[in-house]
């Protein structure tokens, strides 16, 4: 995919998060995601951060100082508390076709953020939803070129290094080793540290991997 391409799937999983928060009901907003400490109420707001111009920006890292990654957590918690649920779904609406870059990223880790977390809320609210395998692949490739370095790790790595990952769903593979299968969705959760799907992969690899991960 080329910058145009991951631009207008990032904008399709924008429109879908809208569709997706417009059907929520409180208890649902109020429901624990994926991510430690965060409703989906605290992921939405957190997608909507691209909105704020840099006073705003500086702002929240002066009421949270700490590193980045504290930063967006209690920086997100922050804007949830400050929009109800109507003004975060109208902010979400506002970001399809808004390309705008937080510096030393590009158009794939608005990708990942857009599939990552919408994951974190459809998971935990049991919704399903159906993300291209094509999309889902190019935010694996991009979260694989980082090779563990990633510039704001939030989940933990896991210990995928000498496994081979191969998708049931899509022509998709990385690594040597025991072979761990599943759907390229589930693949890229394994690769940001998401566990939530472990139990659903298989291959001879996929129990030494379960076995590592709960030592």
């Amino acid at each position: 995919m080329d910058d145009t391409e991951v631009w207008s799937a990032v904008d399709r999983r924008r429109h879908a998060i809208v569709v997706l928060v417009s059907g929520l009901s409180q208890s649902e907003w109020d429901t624990p995601s994926l991510c430690d400490r965060w409703t989906v109420r605290d992921v939405a707001a957190h997608l909507t951060m691209p909105l704020l111009g840099l006073p705003q920006l500086v702002g929240l890292a002066i009421r949270h100082p700490g590193g980045n990654n504290h930063v967006i957590r209690e920086g997100s918690i922050e804007l949830a508390r400050r929009y109800d649920t109507d003004q975060l779904t109208d902010r979400l609406a506002q970001l399809v076709g808004v390309h705008r870059l937080f510096p030393g990223l590009t158009c794939r880790e608005s990708l990942i953020d857009a599939i990552g977390h919408t994951l974190d809320m459809c998971i935990p609210l049991g919704r399903h939803v159906d993300i291209p395998a094509l999309e889902v692949a190019e935010a694996a490739n991009r979260v694989l070129s980082y090779h563990g370095r990633g510039k704001a790790k939030v989940f933990r790595s896991l210990p995928l290094a000498g496994f081979r990952l191969t998708a049931t769903d899509y022509t998709w593979s990385t690594g040597s080793g025991p072979e761990i299968t599943g759907s390229i969705t589930d693949l890229f959760l394994l690769l940001t540290g998401r566990t939530v799907r472990i139990g659903e992969l298989h291959g001879p690899g996929a129990a030494e991997l379960r076995g590592a991960v709960a030592a």
